[in-house]
């Protein structure tokens, strides 16, 4: 067997010399391992580390993408049995449909920064669309699509009526050139070769370059200042980068004489190789390995909190020590895991530190939406304390007021259907709560506007009121102000019960408006005041496992090179 065929790719008869016997190999190999980490990151799609990275879109373009790559690789073996039709349609549709969808996973970067810079000051909920038929569900569905869609929707609107217009163009071309069938109007049948050039490919070259080269480099330009922990940024650019050369040189291999001789045996197409596999390679391994490195973290906590509790049954530490007060170092960890206690007087005291925090967590880590959850659970606690010490006021009244403050909280932060950007608890807690809140949440979100905004008149005690509402280009709402027992910061929600009715300068009373959807809803015997507290402690020990280490550590670095 040759290496080389003399002939090269010369459309006769198929190639099975070495060069072609190693692109087979190379699919097939390729292939394989491809599919093997698309299974691991499917399986890793809800890891709160890049759930918010749409996994599902980006394998599916991964994959996309994956089946031209193949075709392509092929193309040299076959030889002539791959027909100038079969590749038009290839690369008129399905190479632009795949680069389009790659290019809107890759939005998703500056989507999540735009959401997460006024997460605190728009906390609308996607309203449910409402209808009695599946057509009228479906027709809703849509009114409301239009109404309120999200960047994120608008723009996979605008592919797919990009990809329709293209279908459209290439049909059109398609049916009037005889390049292509015997029936048309224009052109005149040709030869293998000179099929694969001529005016019929302009759809195929003007969407490619309208990806490439408009897309690709106005988002690189639109996420420059984004400064993301998880090298998310870096990604993206990467994989933009990547796919800017395939294009220019497949138009110099098909129409320019001198690279005859390359394209024998490294057809034109092949050129968008390197750069497809390096866009999978990068979007599937940084997602992987930002997993890694997140479990990584989890287990070294692990291990320091198992090396304390057994350095405490020895007796090295005091018998009243804890974790959550004392400095701990990881396994491999040259420096100190910053104590619970310390987030927790951030949550609880003062306002610059808690708005550097949400900074941090807003513009580099992009979990914005657990720190607000924590401060409206906290200062849900406390109006519960404040309203049931209040005299005159009928526990139904008070239980009811609660009740809604609650559902507004699953609403807009829980409640996957109508939170922007529900936080990451396990099935099991979301489940109860699920139980508790859904059924009246579905009556408020059926209400709700579909632009509107959380009423005052439902949390009145969570509005803006203190010189602490903004920091920069972040406008924030107030954190809690009040001075907790510092002596036992572990006690967080039992301190709260220490909160005086006089620390909440509200009106007594707090009956819901007749308007309110909830005027009159039953609430169910198992709502308390603790109904959040297992989502609460989630929370709590996620954004200390790995957030606001990241935090006290970008400040130390800070502070050392200033």
């Amino acid at each position: 067997m040759r290496f080389l065929n003399p002939g090269g790719h010369d459309f006769i008869g198929a190639n099975l010399d070495g060069w072609g016997v190693i692109q087979l190999l190379f699919a097939i190999l390729y292939t394989l391992v491809l599919l093997v980490l698309c299974g691991i990151l499917w399986k890793q799609r809800d890891h709160p580390i890049i759930r918010m990275r749409k996994i599902p879109m980006a394998i599916a373009a991964v994959l996309v993408l994956h089946v031209y790559l193949v075709i392509v690789l092929i193309v040299y073996t076959l030889n002539g049995y791959f027909p100038c039709n079969a590749e038009f349609w290839i690369m008129s549709i399905y190479l632009p449909i795949g680069i389009g969808l790659f290019q809107a996973q890759n939005q998703q970067l500056l989507l999540i920064s735009r959401g997460q810079q006024v997460l605190l000051t728009q906390h609308a909920i996607k309203p449910l669309p409402a209808g009695k038929t599946r057509w009228q569900y479906y027709r809703n569905k849509f009114v409301l699509w239009c109404k309120s869609s999200k960047e994120q929707d608008a723009f996979e609107g605008f592919i797919a009526a990009g990809m329709l217009v293209q279908f459209l163009g290439s049909l059109l071309i398609y049916v009037i050139s005889r390049k292509f069938n015997s029936y048309g109007v224009v052109s005149q049948p040709t030869t293998q070769t000179l099929c694969r050039r001529g005016w019929e490919w302009a759809p195929s070259i003007i969407w490619q370059a309208s990806w490439n080269f408009i897309a690709g480099p106005y988002l690189l330009w639109k996420i420059r200042m984004i400064r993301d922990i998880y090298n998310w940024r870096l990604q993206t650019t990467i994989a933009i980068v990547a796919g800017l050369p395939g294009t220019p040189l497949w138009l110099a291999a098909v129409y320019s004489d001198l690279l005859n001789g390359v394209s024998k045996y490294w057809t034109p197409a092949m050129w968008f190789v390197p750069g497809l596999i390096t866009m999978q390679m990068i979007t599937i391994l940084s997602a992987l390995f930002q997993v890694w490195r997140s479990k990584k973290q989890a287990k070294e906590v692990d291990g320091a909190l198992n090396a304390f509790d057994v350095k405490k049954q020895i007796g090295t530490v005091g018998p009243n020590a804890s974790i959550v007060t004392t400095s701990t170092k990881t396994k491999g960890s040259g420096s100190s895991r910053v104590p619970m206690k310390t987030m927790e007087d951030c949550l609880t005291s003062n306002g610059l530190e808690y708005n550097a925090f949400y900074h941090f967590c807003t513009t580099k880590t992009f979990n914005g939406e657990n720190l607000v959850f924590l401060d409206k659970t906290i200062k849900f606690k406390l109006e519960w304390r404040r309203i049931f010490n209040l005299l005159h006021v009928s526990p139904n009244a008070a239980r009811l007021r609660m009740y809604r403050d609650a559902v507004d909280i699953y609403l807009t932060l829980i409640w996957d259907k109508t939170a922007k950007y529900p936080i990451n608890i396990p099935s099991t807690i979301s489940r109860d709560l699920n139980t508790l809140f859904q059924s009246a949440a579905a009556i408020v979100a059926a209400n709700q506007p579909s632009t509107g905004r959380s009423s005052s008149n439902v949390t009145p005690w969570d509005e803006p009121s203190d010189p602490f509402a903004s920091v920069g280009d972040h406008p924030l709402r107030p954190m809690l102000r009040h001075s907790l027992d510092k002596g036992s910061a572990t006690k967080l929600i039992t301190e709260l019960e220490h909160c005086s009715p006089s620390e909440n300068d509200h009106n007594n009373d707090i009956s819901l408006e007749p308007s309110d959807p909830l005027h009159d809803v039953h609430v169910p015997a198992d709502f308390n005041e603790s109904c959040f507290d297992a989502a609460f402690a989630s929370i709590k020990h996620m954004m200390w496992e790995q957030p606001y280490q990241d935090f006290m550590k970008s400040k130390r670095n800070s502070a050392s090179s200033a």
